[in-house]
């Protein structure tokens, strides 16, 4: 997992590409937030790089032994999967 972004406090201008809706939505939150559109996309992209990255391959590993035929997952392992909160990944 990534370590906590830390600021410099020095600012970089960067140029991007931005869907024509995309760019109005951002527009349109920035200003009902009160904040620069530059804020929202800072905010975005912090939260982007906080977010675990995915196992795709421990997804798929995951799924082929919950789903497979017979049941290939140790009572342990089964009742590990049913306390693990949903919404704290």
């Amino acid at each position: 997992m990534p370590g906590k972004m830390k600021s410099s406090g020095k600012k970089l201008k960067v140029g991007t590409v931005l869907d024509e809706q995309i760019y109005q939505q951002l527009k349109e939150r920035a200003v009902k937030e009160g904040r620069t559109i530059s804020a929202v996309v800072s905010a975005a992209l912090l939260a982007y790089y906080t977010t675990p990255v995915i196992d795709f391959k421990a997804r798929r590993e995951a799924v082929r032994r919950f789903c497979s035929t017979p049941f290939k997952l140790t009572r342990e392992e089964l009742e590990e999967i049913m306390e693990l909160d949903f919404y704290d990944q």
